[in-house]
């Protein structure tokens, strides 16, 4: 368990990383291209594809770390006003949702790579496939079914007495 925590983790945090160099690319993007625009009188249609791409990633990979600290939302209000097996029902309900989305996700990219792996972006110097704005469902997708698994599993062992309470997240 503390293994599979430590690999999340770490995924988690890297996720991050490429989160800020998506954001970082955005606004580098953005400003060239309105330097471009404004002193050359220029302009570069790929300039959209490029902030099309960045932004799926960051919107898609952004997932991890927000699923990771518990910042997607939720309904915060039942879970916390419940106790005992009320509380247990919703807590594996939410996970099991959680992995299902997560599923979904990585099926959708496996459904969807046929059709993407043969198309091309046409503002490019090189080809670079549509499947680049498909990798990161699958990889949120990944973690997130991941993920809700570890969080099952260490409720479980939480229930049967197997890691104690302070290990486990009951609450997460």
């Amino acid at each position: 368990m503390k293994l599979c925590k430590r690999i999340t983790r770490g995924i988690a945090k890297g996720a991050e990383i490429i989160c800020m160099i998506m954001i970082a690319t955005l606004v580098l993007v953005i400003v060239i291209e309105l330097c471009r625009r404004n002193f050359f009188n220029q302009s570069y249609r790929g300039t959209i594809e490029v902030c099309g791409i960045c932004f799926l990633w960051m919107a898609f990979i952004g997932l991890i770390p927000l699923y990771h600290d518990n910042g997607l939302m939720r309904l915060d209000f039942l879970v916390s006003k419940t106790k005992g097996t009320i509380f247990n029902i919703i807590y594996f309900t939410n996970k099991g949702f959680s992995l299902m989305l997560g599923i979904v996700m990585i099926i959708a990219f496996v459904a969807q790579y046929p059709y993407v792996n043969t198309r091309y972006y046409s503002t490019f110097a090189m080809q670079i496939p549509y499947t680049v704005q498909y990798i990161p469902m699958c990889i949120a997708g990944a973690y997130i079914a991941l993920k809700s698994i570890e969080q099952m599993a260490e409720r479980i062992l939480t229930l049967t007495g197997k890691l104690p309470d302070d290990m486990g997240g009951a609450k997460s």
